[in-house]
Parts: C-alpha cells; structure tokens; sequence
C-alpha cells in the first residue's frame, strides 16, 4: 500500500490502521469505556457473578416468564443500546486525536465502523457461550440454538440499523470542501469552556491512517493541514452538543422502564437491564467528564460523601427495604442493651413461653397417635434455589417412602436461606392436603414451582429500579412500602407457588399450637451486632437465655420485641432469613436506631445452634415421652467432597490465602463449630438421637450454582442426586427408623 507514494511494510501499515490505533488509544484515554467491556467480558466468561448465577441471566434470558428468540431480540436489542453508548463516548473522547475525521462524509459512521473490533470480539465470544451452554445445561435442539442466535443478532442489528439511518446520519457533522465553519460563532454553553477539552498537541496532521470505509473497504485518510484547530473544535463541539440527545433518551428510556415496571411487557429479560444499566453509567460518566473535564473525580467523590451525609442526616438517600406488614411509623422498638435485656429478662413471660411450647409438644405427641413416638427435627441448609429444590424434594421422597409417617412426626423445621423456602413451601402444602384442597403431597408440579425461576425479576429490579430513585410503592395490610428488589422476590415467589404461601405470620399459630403441622423457626443475622433474631408465630422466649453470661443474649425473641409481630408477612420472614449479601437488600426492623437483618447462613448455616437450643431446653420432656430424636440434616454441599485435594501454596497464595480464607472456608469453620456442639450435646445421653444426613454435592464436579435461577441440567442433577448411593441408603435408614 502507498501512502503520499511512499511504500509501507506490513508493520507500518499495521501501525497505521485507525482499529488498531482506536483500540490503543481506549486503553490510553478512555479507561472507562474499557471497564465497561471488561464487566460484560467476565459475566459471560463466568469470572463475574458466577456464584449467584448472573451469568445464566445472559446465557438463558426470560421475557415474559419463558426463553424464547423474543428474550434474545431484547437482549440483543440492547447490547445494540450499548455498543452505540460505547461509540458515542469513545468519539468524543479519542475523536479528537483523530482530526481527519472531521474531513470525512458521516464521520460519526465511519468511526463506529472502525471502532468495531471490541464489540464483534465480545458478540462471537458471547455467542459461542450462548451456544455452549444452551446445548450443555438447557439441553436444547439445534434448531431453536439457530434461533436463539439469530433474534439475538437481529436485535443487535436493529439497534444499530436505527442509529445509523436516523439518529447519527441526521446529526453529526464534518467539514465538507466548500463548508465555512470558520465564520460561524463559537457554540457557548455548560458543555463549552473557554480552555478546550483537549490540546493543541493532540493533532497530528501530518499522520497519515488507514481506515475502514463505508463499504468496508481500505481507504487512506486525506491531508487536513489547511484546516485550523479552532474550526476543528467547532465541528467536534457540536457532534458533542448533539450526542446528548443520545444520552438524554437512554437515561430516559432506564427510568420509564422502572417506573412502569408493573406491566409484565415492559419487564425485559434482566440481561437486557444490566446491560442497559451501564450503558446509563456509561452516558452519565461521558456527560459529566465533558461538563467538568479534571474536576470529575474530584466532583464524584464529594458528591458520594454528599450523599452519605444526608443519608445520616436526613430522610434523603435512605434506601431501606420493610419486613411488610410491621408498622415503621408507630411504637418503634428501642434497641440497646437495656431494652434488650428487659425484653428477655422477665420470668413471668420465659415460663408462659415453656409451656406453652410444652403444651405444642403434646399436641404434637397426640396428633402422631403413638404413645412414645419419634420426634423428627429438620435442618436445611442454605443455598438460592438449589437447596430450596433440594430441601423440598428429599422431604417429598421421603415422606413417599415412609407412606406419610415423616409428616406424621415432623416437629421442627430451621436452618437458612433457600433451604428454608423449599420446606416452607412442603409446609403449606402439608396445610393444604389437610384441608383437603390437595390428594397429596407427590406431584411432580410442585418441584417445578420451587425451582422456578426468581433472579430474572430480582435483577430486573435492581437495575432499574434500586440504584437511582426508588419512586413506586405499594399498600399491605393498610402500610405503604417502597418497591424494591426485595419485593420482587417475594412478589415472583407468590407467583410460582400460585399464591398458597400468601400468608402473615400469625397464620400459622393456631396450625402449630394444634400440632398439625411442624413449626418453622427462622434465624436471621443482626448485621449491626452479630445477634440472632428467632422468627416463629410461638415465643421463644425459653431459648434466649444464657446459661454463663445471661447479659449476653446471643439469640433475641421477634414475638417479645416488636409489636404486632404476627402481622409480619410469612415471605418476608423467609426473605429476611435469605438475604445474601448484594443479591437482596438487608431487611430494615422498625427500631430506634434502625438494625439489618441478614442471611441466617452467616451464623447458622444448618440450624444446629438452633436445634440444640430447643433439645436443651425440653430435654425431659422429649426423654419422657419419645422413643428418640430423629434429625435429619438437608445439606446442598457434602461437608468433606469425596474427591477433595489440596493445591500447592504459590507466592501470590501466601497473599491471598488470608482473605479467601474467610469467605471459602466459612461454611466449613461452621461445620467444625456446630460438630462440637453436636458432640458435646450427645454426650450428655439424654436421649437417643439418630442423625440421618442427604447431601446434594458430593464430588467437585456436581457443583451447582449458589442462585436463584436453575438451568435444566442443574435441575436434572437435583433430580438425581436423590438416587445417588449415598442419599439411598440414608433413605433407607430413615425409613427404618420410623417404622
């Protein structure tokens, strides 16, 4: 190729062709653009958000409750919404060290043509994972893949197709032969500053480039060096006035589709609104860096420690999620040390709360028909919608198995998070055949309700909702609350149980005090101090003691502490007990001043802590009038995997290793605390116990994402992991034990 009829070597002609120099120049001046892509890049690379299943949300998106080629169009549709986002900034910003451009015919067009190379790697990449895993874990034909790919590329392609031929053709400009931008006045506004958003060095007339033509043909940039930076400035000011109409519709559209969130149409797969969330981040960052220019750093940060002022000192910027059905506005509780230990000191109220936990144990004694029965006791893990599949299923084949005699004995259900869901959803099922609205307990539907999708609402929600203004409410039980993503979650889980888990606490009481059903003990975390805060119908006042130090009350009574607490709605009490960080927002109790709650994982994973608390306590009684404990352990994860191994410790390890320990390992540290407690209690003999224990994972490679969606593999490896060697034979002695 010639160049001014001079000859270039491949190198120099590499060196000069504007893709290559464009993406240089991202790396070099436009860092936030690159960020952007690098948070796409491990989504769909599973790097980012693996564990919580954000990934699937690109791979498999739902629109309307299915996968379909419509899910994939919107999604494609707005990954279109963000290539242009990342064009429109990067032209503003590289522009400019690119002066030829302004010498070009639809000069806007021709850069995004050759700005193109990270958007084609990102949309071939994406689609071979698309392809992967739909053939892999949702196990889907050829024919609907093709389908999948294709509405996901006209999608893409008909973002693209309306930009080029009506927004950017209409408005950016150049500097045609016979065009006199010089005579015009300069443009003065907010965006224009009397010192330029960019210096006089950066022009490089003399370089010569090659780039990308319309038809996608080589073409070698002309000579600019008759034109002045003053009108360059003007034609790169106006395509920059002009980009923010682009702006100002994006940011337009996000906001409308929060606020008309209501109507399932316009919820969009939640891949759609994450992808269309930083493509809002991307416009505001590039609208602000061409307002402030140096001064946006220094401007964001003050503007955060604004924010976090007025948060603390004022009603603006306080985002807080409601345990629905409590009063936030009348007789707040008062949490301190004080009003703590008064609430759990008083013996009037700690021997009514014995017996009448007594009096449940002897309906419940009286219900099972036997003279000494076994007393059955679940812990459930937590684990997203694994463990709450889990939970539910093991619970349906084992009362199968046993022909109704693990219901018959069932007493107790605790533990945490989703592993609570799926036997709160057995529970009411177990209501409901007993009322006679259901033959049994065995249909197949009611597994594909629990494990039923409830990330895509959840994400939806927190995209375009959660992050700026949370302006939609909603009445219950005569209070307004703030929708939230909080509220999705439990609004999505009304609707994939068909609405029999639409209940308040009380609902329950008169079901366990009959001893008809078994009750159902939840135990989120007090963020603010590492307490327990025991949720049930029944007090739980008798439990709250301690035994050394009685000042401490490690676990506090939700029926001794609030008012009304039975007005509490039952969904909310399990979503307080499931809130992983980030994924769902910390649960705000009406108290002064204001505690959290959070996921009951973090203090007790498998409910022994709350197990031992009840045995403890009516350890006579259960010695006097049983045969023996049965605990059966729901666990998503075997404690020690059959093929587990240990790496070699490498230098950047030795760094690391301290902090991975905390989080990699915490589930294990439980383990080893909870074993010893367990150890300790059985060697006391009060009375038999015989541990029965079912594990979903028990290789390395049976892993399940930790989530809120399942894919059909993953459902499937639930399916057979009840049949696994080990799992048969715990059924077995299950079935053993409570002949």
């Amino acid at each position: 190729m010639k160049i001014k009829d001079k000859k270039l070597n491949l190198f120099q002609v590499f060196i000069r062709f504007l893709p290559f120099n464009l993406i240089v120049g991202q790396f070099k001046h436009n860092l936030f653009s690159i960020i952007f892509w690098a948070f796409l890049f491990a989504i769909v690379a599973d790097s980012l958000g693996y564990a919580f299943g954000i990934p699937f949300l690109f791979y498999s998106p739902e629109y309307m409750g299915t996968i379909s080629p419509w899910s994939f169009y919107l999604v494609g549709f707005a990954l279109g919404g963000f290539i242009m986002g990342f064009n429109t900034y990067s032209y503003i910003k590289l522009g400019p060290y690119y002066p030829f451009l302004v010498s070009l015919n639809r000069p806007f067009l021709k850069f995004c043509i050759n700005n193109s190379l990270i958007p084609i790697f990102f949309i071939v990449y994406y689609i071979i994972r698309i392809v992967k895993f739909q053939n892999s874990e949702e196990i889907t034909d050829v024919v609907s893949i093709l389908l999948y790919v294709t509405a996901l590329l006209l999608g893409l392609g008909s973002f693209l197709t309306l930009s080029a031929v009506y927004f950017f053709r209409m408005r950016f400009q150049f500097i045609s032969q016979d065009s006199n931008l010089e005579s015009e006045k300069p443009i003065k506004s907010v965006v224009i500053r009397e010192k330029k958003w960019y210096d006089s060095h950066q022009f490089n007339r003399k370089k010569s480039y090659i780039y990308l033509g319309l038809k996608l043909n080589f073409q070698v940039s002309r000579d600019i060096g008759h034109l002045d930076e003053h009108t360059v400035q003007q034609v790169y000011a106006k395509n920059r006035t002009n980009s923010s109409f682009y702006e100002i519709l994006t940011i337009g559209i996000f906001f409308v589709l929060g606020l008309l969130s209501q109507f399932k149409v316009l919820e969009v797969p939640a891949a759609a609104s994450i992808i269309l969330l930083i493509t809002v981040f991307l416009m505001i960052i590039s609208a602000l860096q061409s307002w402030f220019g140096k001064w946006f750093y220094f401007i964001l940060l003050g503007a955060l420690i604004g924010m976090n002022y007025m948060s603390l000192n004022s009603k603006l910027f306080q985002y807080k999620n409601y345990a629905y059905g409590l009063d936030y506005e009348n007789n707040l509780t008062d949490y301190s040390i004080n009003s703590i230990s008064n609430y759990h000191s008083n013996d009037s109220l700690i021997n009514a709360s014995y017996e009448n936990y007594i009096s449940i144990l002897e309906k419940w004694r009286d219900a099972t028909g036997e003279e000494k029965p076994r007393l059955v006791i679940v812990n459930s893990s937590g684990g997203g919608s694994r463990s709450a599949l889990w939970t539910f299923s093991v619970l349906q084949q084992a009362d199968f198995l046993t022909k109704g005699k693990l219901t018959r004995n069932l007493h107790m259900i605790t533990g945490a998070s989703g592993g609570m869901i799926g036997a709160a959803y057995f529970r009411q099922l177990m209501i409901e055949k007993k009322e006679g609205k259901i033959p049994h307990l065995y249909n197949p539907n009611y597994k594909d309700n629990i494990g039923k999708d409830l990330l895509n609402r959840l994400s939806f929600m927190a995209s375009t909702n959660d992050i700026f203004i949370r302006y939609q409410k909603f009445y219950y039980k005569n209070h307004s609350y703030t929708k939230d993503r909080g509220f999705a979650f439990e609004d999505q889980l009304m609707q994939n149980t068909q609405n029999i888990l639409e209940h308040n606490l009380g609902y329950y009481k008169d079901y366990e005090d009959s001893g008809n059903i078994p009750l159902i003990i939840l135990s989120p975390t007090v963020v603010n101090d590492g307490r327990r805060l025991l949720i049930s119908p029944q007090s739980l006042l008798f439990i709250t003691q301690n035994n050394s130090q009685e000042d401490i009350y490690e676990n506090l009574d939700f029926q001794s502490m609030f008012k009304n607490p039975n007005n509490m709605r039952f969904a909310s009490a399990l979503r307080a007990s499931s809130t992983f960080p980030l994924v769902m927002p910390m649960v705000t109790m009406p108290t002064i001043p204001e505690i959290q709650l959070m996921d009951a994982g973090i203090r007790d994973n498998y409910g022994t802590k709350t197990t031992l608390a009840i045995l403890r306590k009516v350890k006579n009684w259960i010695a006097a009038n049983t045969s023996g404990v049965v605990l059966i352990k729901i666990r998503d994860t075997k404690s020690i995997l059959d093929d587990e191994s240990y790496n070699k410790v490498g230098l950047l390890d030795k760094i690391t290793l301290p902090f991975n320990n905390v989080y990699k390992n915490f589930p294990r540290v439980q383990d080893f605390n909870q074993d010893e407690l367990m150890e300790n209690f059985l060697s006391k003999s009060y009375f038999p116990i015989d541990i029965v224990e079912f594990n979903l994972r028990e290789r390395k490679d049976d892993r399940i994402s930790l989530s809120w969606h399942l894919t059909r593999q993953e459902k499937n490896k639930i399916e057979k992991a009840i049949i696994s060697r080990n799992n048969l034979e715990e059924l077995k002695r299950l079935r053993t034990l409570l002949k």
